[in-house]
């Protein structure tokens, strides 16, 4: 059978249901505990191979492609030149005839914590592993993938799953159940570092372990908890306060997970038990102006990659 191109592939973003950080290590590096989980909003990657074009072609599209570099920075190139490079190495395409062309259309926003560009990575790994015949395996593709970014394990896995060390470990847990999600980017982003370092800043912060407390409470039957260490910090932002009061009115009086922090930030989601309810509070926000918003559902795995 000839296969048709573009290989087309989607890259789910992720929402974190805890996030537990722990104190900066010497290397200047945190462990994290994190319950993660896919979401039906996604990135879409189309690859066609070029065997007269050495080397790889990156193209940004998409009403997030703003400020997304298509050149070797980013990190979707990193990943394809990685197993370029691999391919060439074990002799199954020669180094002149393993050119790839990648067009990447975004439509996850960037710094806002949704791990959009992690998971481009992991997409462009198991896509260019299935088309170079690398057979690479699962353990092999996530040494790649830490390398990369600590979100990018994840992505190779996806679904709902706990997240440790760098997060770089990760461990498949049973499905959280399906909720649609309303998600608001306030017009601000935030930093990775300057989050890391404003947790760094509170020499007696307290360490959570919200990740656990949520499993014992799954396992005994009762709703979990949702927490994030990085929210302390984002509240201090006025965009993303502001987004703080606007989702949390918007959602008053109905059954929802009340508005958490995505990642570092700066985007902030919550529960809904129904997609009507969903609609109305993003009906809500959109006309409280606060940022843009998102109407989405949780996403498993099976339907990822």
């Amino acid at each position: 059978m000839t296969t048709q191109f573009p290989i087309s592939i989607r890259a789910h973003a992720k929402i974190n249901l805890t996030l537990d950080v722990g104190r900066r290590r010497p290397d200047g590096y945190h462990d994290i505990e994190s319950i993660m989980q896919t979401i039906a909003l996604h990135d879409v990657l189309n690859i066609t191979p070029t065997p007269d074009v050495p080397g790889a072609i990156l193209e940004v599209t998409g009403p997030e492609a703003e400020g997304v570099p298509a050149d070797p920075s980013n990190i979707v190139h990193k990943a394809a030149v990685r197993l370029q490079k691999t391919a060439a190495a074990r002799g199954l395409i020669p180094g002149d005839k393993s050119g790839l062309h990648i067009v990447l259309e975004k439509n996850v926003p960037s710094q806002a914590g949704l791990g959009g560009g992690s998971s481009d990575a992991a997409a462009a790994l198991c896509a260019i592993n299935n088309l170079f015949e690398l057979h690479l395996s699962k353990d092999r593709l996530t040494d790649i993938a830490a390398a990369l970014g600590a979100d990018v394990p994840f992505f190779l896995t996806g679904g709902t799953a706990l997240a440790q060390g760098l997060g770089e470990r990760i461990s498949k847990i049973a499905s959280w159940e399906h909720h649609s999600l309303v998600i608001v980017n306030p017009t601000v982003g935030v930093s990775t570092a300057a989050a890391y370092g404003a947790l760094d800043a509170q020499p007696d912060r307290i360490l959570s372990n919200a990740t656990q407390q949520w499993r014992d409470e799954r396992a005994a039957g009762r709703v979990s908890m949702l927490h994030n260490d990085f929210e302390f910090v984002a509240r201090r932002i006025p965009q993303i306060q502001m987004a703080f009061d606007a989702m949390e009115q918007c959602a008053h009086g109905y059954d929802t997970s009340g508005p958490l922090l995505c990642g570092s930030g700066a985007a902030i989601f919550l529960a809904a038990r129904g997609q009507e309810m969903a609609e109305l509070i993003a009906q809500g926000l959109t006309e409280r102006n606060v940022g843009r918003v998102w109407l989405t559902e949780t996403w498993d795995r099976e339907e990822m990659f």
